[in-house]
Protein backbone atom coordinates (compact mmCIF):
# COMPACT_ATOMS: atom_id res chain seq x y z
CA UNK A 1 0.00 0.00 0.00
CA UNK A 2 1.09 3.46 -1.06
CA UNK A 3 2.55 5.42 1.80
CA UNK A 4 0.03 8.49 1.09
CA UNK A 5 -3.15 6.12 0.88
CA UNK A 6 -2.13 4.21 4.33
CA UNK A 7 -1.92 7.67 5.86
CA UNK A 8 -5.27 9.04 4.90
CA UNK A 9 -6.86 5.52 5.88
CA UNK A 10 -5.78 6.58 9.69
CA UNK A 11 -6.68 10.13 8.74
CA UNK A 12 -10.20 9.29 7.91
CA UNK A 13 -11.06 7.08 10.76
CA UNK A 14 -9.83 9.83 13.25
CA UNK A 15 -12.19 12.18 11.56
CA UNK A 16 -15.32 9.68 11.95
CA UNK A 17 -14.68 9.79 15.55
CA UNK A 18 -13.08 13.25 16.78
CA UNK A 19 -16.42 14.13 18.70
CA UNK A 20 -16.44 10.82 20.17
CA UNK A 21 -15.84 11.42 24.06
CA UNK A 22 -13.47 8.15 26.09
CA UNK A 23 -15.49 5.23 27.30
CA UNK A 24 -13.78 6.80 30.61
CA UNK A 25 -12.48 10.30 32.77
CA UNK A 26 -14.19 13.62 32.21
CA UNK A 27 -15.07 14.67 28.94
CA UNK A 28 -13.25 17.82 27.76
CA UNK A 29 -13.84 20.47 24.59
CA UNK A 30 -10.79 20.07 22.36
CA UNK A 31 -11.90 22.71 20.28
CA UNK A 32 -10.07 25.16 21.46
CA UNK A 33 -6.67 23.09 21.04
CA UNK A 34 -7.18 22.30 17.48
CA UNK A 35 -5.05 25.39 16.03
CA UNK A 36 -2.46 25.91 13.65
CA UNK A 37 -0.84 28.60 15.75
CA UNK A 38 3.20 29.33 15.05
CA UNK A 39 3.71 30.43 18.96
CA UNK A 40 5.78 27.73 19.19
CA UNK A 41 8.12 28.51 16.63
CA UNK A 42 10.23 29.90 19.95
CA UNK A 43 10.09 26.49 21.66
CA UNK A 44 13.71 25.82 22.12
CA UNK A 45 14.25 29.02 23.96
CA UNK A 46 11.44 28.35 26.67
CA UNK A 47 12.90 24.82 27.31
CA UNK A 48 13.33 24.77 31.23
CA UNK A 49 15.85 21.89 32.22
CA UNK A 50 15.01 22.04 35.80
CA UNK A 51 11.58 20.74 34.76
CA UNK A 52 13.52 17.82 33.30
CA UNK A 53 15.28 17.14 36.11
CA UNK A 54 12.14 17.50 38.30
CA UNK A 55 11.19 14.27 36.37
CA UNK A 56 14.22 12.49 36.76
CA UNK A 57 15.33 12.90 32.98
CA UNK A 58 19.04 12.98 32.39
CA UNK A 59 19.54 15.50 29.89
CA UNK A 60 23.24 14.01 29.18
CA UNK A 61 22.02 10.66 28.36
CA UNK A 62 23.99 8.88 25.79
CA UNK A 63 20.46 7.86 24.20
CA UNK A 64 18.06 10.61 24.39
CA UNK A 65 14.73 12.10 23.19
CA UNK A 66 13.75 15.65 23.45
CA UNK A 67 10.43 17.26 22.53
CA UNK A 68 9.40 20.92 23.04
CA UNK A 69 5.45 21.79 22.44
CA UNK A 70 5.04 20.28 18.61
CA UNK A 71 8.01 22.05 17.04
CA UNK A 72 11.66 21.49 18.91
CA UNK A 73 13.00 17.82 18.91
CA UNK A 74 16.53 16.49 19.51
CA UNK A 75 17.51 13.22 19.73
CA UNK A 76 20.65 11.00 19.42
CA UNK A 77 21.75 7.83 20.86
CA UNK A 78 25.48 6.70 21.08
CA UNK A 79 24.47 3.30 22.07
CA UNK A 80 25.58 0.44 20.37
CA UNK A 81 21.96 -1.50 18.93
CA UNK A 82 19.93 1.34 20.08
CA UNK A 83 17.80 3.61 17.32
CA UNK A 84 16.43 6.58 18.31
CA UNK A 85 14.64 8.76 15.55
CA UNK A 86 11.90 11.45 15.48
CA UNK A 87 8.73 9.19 14.47
CA UNK A 88 7.90 11.30 11.53
CA UNK A 89 11.74 10.71 10.24
CA UNK A 90 11.10 6.96 10.70
CA UNK A 91 7.91 6.92 8.97
CA UNK A 92 9.52 8.63 6.26
CA UNK A 93 12.80 6.11 5.83
CA UNK A 94 10.87 2.82 6.55
CA UNK A 95 7.32 3.05 5.54
CA UNK A 96 6.97 -0.25 5.03
CA UNK A 97 8.19 -1.50 8.49
CA UNK A 98 6.10 1.54 9.73
CA UNK A 99 2.89 0.02 9.03
CA UNK A 100 3.66 -3.11 11.15
CA UNK A 101 4.45 -1.05 14.44
CA UNK A 102 2.32 2.50 14.22
CA UNK A 103 -1.10 2.53 14.75
CA UNK A 104 -1.44 -1.09 15.52
CA UNK A 105 -1.60 -1.44 19.13
CA UNK A 106 -3.65 2.10 19.75
CA UNK A 107 -6.89 2.26 16.98
CA UNK A 108 -6.97 6.15 15.96
CA UNK A 109 -10.80 6.03 16.57
CA UNK A 110 -11.41 4.97 20.23
CA UNK A 111 -12.04 8.29 20.88
CA UNK A 112 -11.64 11.87 20.41
CA UNK A 113 -8.20 12.17 21.93
CA UNK A 114 -6.73 9.32 19.67
CA UNK A 115 -8.52 10.90 16.72
CA UNK A 116 -7.00 14.12 17.47
CA UNK A 117 -3.58 12.92 17.68
CA UNK A 118 -3.76 11.20 14.77
CA UNK A 119 -5.04 14.13 13.18
CA UNK A 120 -2.31 17.06 14.88
CA UNK A 121 -0.24 15.17 16.34
CA UNK A 122 3.62 16.31 16.05
CA UNK A 123 6.47 14.15 16.38
CA UNK A 124 7.27 11.42 19.55
CA UNK A 125 10.30 8.82 19.30
CA UNK A 126 11.04 5.64 17.57
CA UNK A 127 12.84 3.91 19.61
CA UNK A 128 14.38 -0.12 18.60
CA UNK A 129 16.46 -1.48 20.56
CA UNK A 130 18.38 -4.79 18.20
CA UNK A 131 18.14 -8.44 19.12
CA UNK A 132 20.02 -9.64 21.82
CA UNK A 133 21.32 -6.27 22.65
CA UNK A 134 21.52 -5.88 26.42
CA UNK A 135 21.26 -2.23 27.57
CA UNK A 136 22.35 -1.04 31.33
CA UNK A 137 21.85 2.59 30.90
CA UNK A 138 18.29 4.04 30.32
CA UNK A 139 17.20 5.17 27.56
CA UNK A 140 15.75 9.11 27.87
CA UNK A 141 13.23 11.08 26.70
CA UNK A 142 11.54 14.15 28.01
CA UNK A 143 8.14 15.73 26.43
CA UNK A 144 7.63 19.16 27.76
CA UNK A 145 5.05 21.72 26.97
CA UNK A 146 5.85 24.91 26.80
CA UNK A 147 3.40 26.58 25.87
CA UNK A 148 -0.69 27.04 25.17
CA UNK A 149 -2.17 24.16 23.68
CA UNK A 150 -1.78 20.93 22.14
CA UNK A 151 0.85 18.00 22.47
CA UNK A 152 0.30 14.98 21.32
CA UNK A 153 3.25 12.84 20.29
CA UNK A 154 3.14 9.31 18.83
CA UNK A 155 5.83 6.49 20.65
CA UNK A 156 7.18 3.73 19.64
CA UNK A 157 9.14 1.19 21.25
CA UNK A 158 10.52 -1.63 19.79
CA UNK A 159 12.75 -4.28 22.02
CA UNK A 160 13.76 -7.21 19.87
CA UNK A 161 13.73 -11.15 20.35
CA UNK A 162 15.97 -11.97 23.37
CA UNK A 163 16.81 -7.89 24.00
CA UNK A 164 16.63 -5.90 26.81
CA UNK A 165 16.49 -2.07 27.74
CA UNK A 166 14.81 0.50 30.36
CA UNK A 167 13.12 3.44 28.65
CA UNK A 168 12.43 6.39 30.85
CA UNK A 169 10.34 8.83 29.99
CA UNK A 170 9.24 12.15 32.04
CA UNK A 171 6.29 14.27 31.22
CA UNK A 172 6.07 18.27 32.45
CA UNK A 173 4.42 21.71 31.45
CA UNK A 174 5.50 25.20 32.18
CA UNK A 175 3.60 26.65 35.03
CA UNK A 176 -0.11 27.95 34.41
CA UNK A 177 0.41 26.84 30.79
CA UNK A 178 -3.05 25.76 29.76
CA UNK A 179 -2.05 22.12 27.63
CA UNK A 180 -3.52 19.22 26.50
CA UNK A 181 -0.88 16.24 26.19
CA UNK A 182 -2.04 13.49 24.40
CA UNK A 183 0.66 10.45 23.92
CA UNK A 184 -0.13 7.76 21.74
CA UNK A 185 2.44 5.11 22.98
CA UNK A 186 2.99 1.39 21.21
CA UNK A 187 5.13 -0.99 23.17
CA UNK A 188 6.48 -4.33 21.18
CA UNK A 189 8.44 -6.45 23.49
CA UNK A 190 10.06 -9.62 21.05
CA UNK A 191 10.53 -13.63 22.10
CA UNK A 192 12.06 -13.39 25.49
CA UNK A 193 12.95 -9.62 25.63
CA UNK A 194 12.34 -7.49 28.83
CA UNK A 195 11.36 -3.74 28.45
CA UNK A 196 11.61 -2.29 31.66
CA UNK A 197 8.93 1.36 31.49
CA UNK A 198 9.12 4.11 33.57
CA UNK A 199 7.11 7.25 32.84
CA UNK A 200 6.85 9.95 35.31
CA UNK A 201 4.43 12.96 35.39
CA UNK A 202 4.39 16.50 37.12
CA UNK A 203 1.51 18.39 34.81
CA UNK A 204 -0.24 22.03 36.73
CA UNK A 205 -3.20 22.96 37.79
CA UNK A 206 -5.00 23.50 34.63
CA UNK A 207 -3.31 21.05 32.26
CA UNK A 208 -5.31 17.89 30.86
CA UNK A 209 -3.64 14.46 30.13
CA UNK A 210 -4.86 11.78 28.44
CA UNK A 211 -2.34 8.67 27.44
CA UNK A 212 -3.43 6.43 25.05
CA UNK A 213 -0.91 2.94 25.21
CA UNK A 214 -0.73 -0.38 24.36
CA UNK A 215 1.70 -3.28 24.56
CA UNK A 216 2.00 -6.47 23.18
CA UNK A 217 4.42 -9.19 24.98
CA UNK A 218 5.90 -11.87 22.71
CA UNK A 219 6.53 -15.66 24.19
CA UNK A 220 8.72 -15.31 27.08
CA UNK A 221 8.63 -11.68 26.95
CA UNK A 222 8.33 -9.12 30.34
CA UNK A 223 7.24 -5.87 30.23
CA UNK A 224 7.87 -4.27 33.53
CA UNK A 225 6.06 -0.27 33.89
CA UNK A 226 5.73 2.30 36.60
CA UNK A 227 4.10 4.91 36.34
CA UNK A 228 4.12 8.14 38.90
CA UNK A 229 2.34 11.46 38.47
CA UNK A 230 4.10 13.94 41.44
CA UNK A 231 2.28 16.88 41.07
CA UNK A 232 -1.32 18.55 40.25
CA UNK A 233 -3.28 17.97 37.48
CA UNK A 234 -6.63 18.88 36.38
CA UNK A 235 -7.65 16.03 34.65
CA UNK A 236 -5.80 12.75 33.62
CA UNK A 237 -7.41 9.32 32.05
CA UNK A 238 -5.41 6.67 31.04
CA UNK A 239 -6.17 2.99 30.60
CA UNK A 240 -3.10 0.63 28.64
CA UNK A 241 -4.18 -2.36 27.22
CA UNK A 242 -1.37 -5.12 27.95
CA UNK A 243 -1.25 -8.56 25.27
CA UNK A 244 0.96 -11.50 26.65
CA UNK A 245 2.39 -14.35 24.71
CA UNK A 246 2.83 -17.63 26.06
CA UNK A 247 4.41 -18.08 29.09
CA UNK A 248 5.19 -13.77 28.90
CA UNK A 249 4.88 -11.81 32.28
CA UNK A 250 3.78 -8.45 32.85
CA UNK A 251 3.90 -5.99 35.94
CA UNK A 252 2.54 -2.45 36.06
CA UNK A 253 2.90 -0.52 39.61
CA UNK A 254 1.11 3.30 39.72
CA UNK A 255 1.50 5.48 41.96
CA UNK A 256 -0.77 8.54 41.89
CA UNK A 257 -1.06 11.37 43.80
CA UNK A 258 -4.20 13.33 43.67
CA UNK A 259 -4.26 17.46 44.43
CA UNK A 260 -6.14 20.41 44.38
CA UNK A 261 -9.50 20.06 42.49
CA UNK A 262 -7.77 16.61 40.33
CA UNK A 263 -9.73 14.25 38.55
CA UNK A 264 -7.97 11.27 38.00
CA UNK A 265 -8.96 8.21 36.02
CA UNK A 266 -6.31 5.31 35.67
CA UNK A 267 -5.87 1.92 35.40
CA UNK A 268 -3.95 -1.29 33.51
CA UNK A 269 -5.87 -4.23 31.57
CA UNK A 270 -3.81 -7.24 31.22
CA UNK A 271 -4.90 -10.01 28.42
CA UNK A 272 -2.99 -13.21 29.42
CA UNK A 273 -2.16 -16.37 27.53
CA UNK A 274 -1.17 -19.88 28.31
CA UNK A 275 1.13 -19.86 31.21
CA UNK A 276 1.56 -16.22 30.99
CA UNK A 277 1.65 -13.99 34.38
CA UNK A 278 0.27 -10.02 35.00
CA UNK A 279 0.47 -8.10 38.59
CA UNK A 280 -1.11 -4.84 38.13
CA UNK A 281 -0.70 -2.75 41.35
CA UNK A 282 -1.75 0.96 42.39
CA UNK A 283 -1.16 3.19 45.16
CA UNK A 284 -3.27 6.48 45.29
CA UNK A 285 -3.32 9.21 47.48
CA UNK A 286 -6.04 11.75 47.55
CA UNK A 287 -5.77 15.05 48.88
CA UNK A 288 -7.92 18.37 48.96
CA UNK A 289 -10.91 18.12 46.92
CA UNK A 290 -9.41 16.07 44.50
CA UNK A 291 -11.16 12.59 42.56
CA UNK A 292 -8.96 9.49 41.98
CA UNK A 293 -10.43 6.27 40.65
CA UNK A 294 -8.39 3.29 39.86
CA UNK A 295 -9.05 0.61 37.46
CA UNK A 296 -7.52 -2.87 36.78
CA UNK A 297 -8.54 -5.41 34.65
CA UNK A 298 -7.11 -8.81 33.72
CA UNK A 299 -8.67 -11.25 31.30
CA UNK A 300 -6.99 -15.08 31.77
CA UNK A 301 -7.34 -17.15 29.16
CA UNK A 302 -4.71 -19.39 31.14
CA UNK A 303 -2.13 -18.21 33.51
CA UNK A 304 -2.27 -16.49 36.53
CA UNK A 305 -2.98 -12.79 36.89
CA UNK A 306 -3.10 -10.28 40.61
CA UNK A 307 -4.92 -6.91 41.19
CA UNK A 308 -3.41 -5.07 44.27
CA UNK A 309 -5.34 -1.73 44.54
CA UNK A 310 -5.08 0.89 47.80
CA UNK A 311 -6.07 4.06 48.55
CA UNK A 312 -4.73 6.64 51.19
CA UNK A 313 -7.45 9.42 51.81
CA UNK A 314 -5.36 12.70 53.02
CA UNK A 315 -8.44 14.82 53.31
CA UNK A 316 -12.23 15.09 54.22
CA UNK A 317 -13.55 16.38 50.73
CA UNK A 318 -11.16 14.17 48.69
CA UNK A 319 -13.12 10.84 46.91
CA UNK A 320 -10.55 7.13 45.89
CA UNK A 321 -12.92 4.82 43.98
CA UNK A 322 -11.42 1.34 43.18
CA UNK A 323 -12.45 -0.96 40.24
CA UNK A 324 -10.84 -4.40 40.22
CA UNK A 325 -12.21 -6.54 37.50
CA UNK A 326 -11.35 -10.33 36.71
CA UNK A 327 -12.42 -12.07 33.78
CA UNK A 328 -11.71 -15.77 33.67
CA UNK A 329 -12.30 -17.21 29.66
CA UNK A 330 -11.08 -21.09 30.69
CA UNK A 331 -11.02 -23.01 34.37
CA UNK A 332 -6.60 -23.15 33.73
CA UNK A 333 -6.83 -19.21 34.36
CA UNK A 334 -6.25 -17.99 38.59
CA UNK A 335 -7.80 -14.85 39.01
CA UNK A 336 -6.97 -12.60 42.52
CA UNK A 337 -7.59 -9.33 44.01
CA UNK A 338 -7.12 -7.35 46.62
CA UNK A 339 -8.08 -3.83 47.18
CA UNK A 340 -8.41 -1.20 50.28
CA UNK A 341 -9.02 2.90 51.13
CA UNK A 342 -8.46 4.07 54.71
CA UNK A 343 -6.11 6.59 56.13
CA UNK A 344 -3.19 6.66 58.19
CA UNK A 345 -3.50 4.79 61.84
CA UNK A 346 -2.74 7.18 64.68
CA UNK A 347 -1.66 4.59 66.58
CA UNK A 348 1.03 3.97 63.93
CA UNK A 349 2.02 7.77 64.04
CA UNK A 350 1.99 8.16 67.44
CA UNK A 351 4.47 4.98 68.19
CA UNK A 352 6.92 6.68 65.28
CA UNK A 353 6.48 10.28 67.21
CA UNK A 354 7.31 8.29 70.88
CA UNK A 355 10.80 6.57 69.34
CA UNK A 356 11.52 10.51 68.54
CA UNK A 357 10.19 11.41 64.96
CA UNK A 358 7.97 14.65 64.88
CA UNK A 359 4.35 14.72 63.85
CA UNK A 360 5.39 15.70 59.96
CA UNK A 361 8.21 13.11 60.32
CA UNK A 362 6.09 10.31 61.53
CA UNK A 363 3.23 10.96 58.73
CA UNK A 364 6.55 11.09 55.98
CA UNK A 365 7.51 7.73 56.70
CA UNK A 366 4.38 6.39 56.79
CA UNK A 367 3.25 7.67 53.52
CA UNK A 368 6.63 6.75 52.00
CA UNK A 369 5.91 3.23 52.91
CA UNK A 370 2.44 3.15 51.84
CA UNK A 371 3.36 4.19 47.89
CA UNK A 372 6.57 2.11 48.33
CA UNK A 373 6.40 -0.85 45.42
CA UNK A 374 8.77 -3.47 44.41
CA UNK A 375 11.76 -2.24 42.56
CA UNK A 376 14.05 -5.13 42.22
CA UNK A 377 12.91 -5.58 38.91
CA UNK A 378 14.63 -2.72 37.66
CA UNK A 379 18.81 -2.18 37.53
CA UNK A 380 20.52 -0.43 40.53
CA UNK A 381 21.22 2.72 38.51
CA UNK A 382 17.25 3.34 37.74
CA UNK A 383 16.37 1.97 40.79
CA UNK A 384 17.42 5.35 41.77
CA UNK A 385 15.90 7.31 40.12
CA UNK A 386 12.69 5.69 41.37
CA UNK A 387 13.31 5.75 44.84
CA UNK A 388 13.99 9.66 44.17
CA UNK A 389 10.51 10.34 42.69
CA UNK A 390 8.81 8.15 45.76
CA UNK A 391 10.42 10.18 48.52
CA UNK A 392 9.60 13.44 46.26
CA UNK A 393 5.87 12.18 46.24
CA UNK A 394 5.67 11.56 49.73
CA UNK A 395 6.58 14.73 50.59
CA UNK A 396 4.15 16.54 48.32
CA UNK A 397 1.63 14.19 49.63
CA UNK A 398 1.69 15.37 53.23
Amino acid sequence: MDLRIWLESIYTKARQSISKPSLYGSDIDISSYISDSSESVLAESRFDAKKAEEVGVNLSANALYLQVDQTYYKYISRIPGVEVLRIEDFIDSNPDEAREYVWKLVDPGIDKYTALAALRGRGGYFIRVKRNTRVEEPVMACLFISYKGLQAPHNIVVVEDGAEATVYTGCTIAPEVLGLHIGISEFYVGKNAKLRFIMVHSWNRVAHVRPRTGVIVDDGGEYISYYVNISNVKTLQTFPTIYLGYNARAYSASIILGQGDSEIDVGTKAYLAEESSAELISRAIAKDDSRVIMRASIVGRGGRGHIDCRGLMQSNTANIKTIPELEAESPNALLTHEASIGRLAEEEIYYLMSKGFSKDEAIGILVRGFISVDTSRLPERVRTYIDTIERLTAEKAM
